[in-house]
């Protein structure tokens, strides 16, 4: 009786190794990634690469006052390469008081536009395609609006709300 019981735990255990786990899906399907410097990433239209958004330097407290700069590194869909050619005309628009209504008598401010200029970091392997901007009160977990660019001549955007 052990050995039927033993036997049949075994074979119930290699059932599930071999079909119960659901295979990773290939990076070129997949519209979110981990990306190389541990930030919010977003596929570019026509699965052309990613943009991966981070803080640098990242402020150690969410409450830190301290300027910091919106980086963005566009991404080959191997998630890891620089993206060639390059974007141009990358910025942020970011949405004036967090998305905030204006009450009654009360304008709401504009939008904000934050350029961002390529400086591509030489000992960053995934660095070759980073674009940041001049330090200020940019803490992506806090900023709303829409990242801009151009990819291949095509103008692209992304909505951007509390991202890391």
């Amino acid at each position: 009786m052990l050995r039927i019981r033993n036997g049949a735990v075994v074979a119930i255990l290699v059932a599930c190794l071999a079909g119960c786990g659901e295979s990773p899906r290939p990076i070129a399907e997949q519209t979110v990634i981990n990306g190389p410097h541990k930030g919010t990433t977003h596929q570019l239209p026509e699965k052309k690469g990613f943009v991966e958004l981070v803080n640098e330097p990242q402020p150690m407290d969410r409450r830190s006052n301290e300027p910091t700069a919106l980086v963005a590194y566009f991404l080959k869909m191997d998630g890891k390469t620089p993206l060639e050619p390059a974007p141009t005309d990358v910025a942020f628009s970011l949405n004036a008081g967090g998305g905030g209504r204006g009450g009654r008598g009360h304008q709401q401010p504009a939008a904000k536009s934050v350029p961002l200029v390529a400086e591509p970091k030489a000992d960053d392997p995934s660095g070759g395609c980073r674009f940041a901007s001049r330090p200020g009160p940019y803490l992506l977990e806090a900023i709303q609006g829409t990242l801009n660019a151009k990819i291949d001549g095509q103008d692209a955007s992304f909505s951007i709300s509390g991202a890391r």
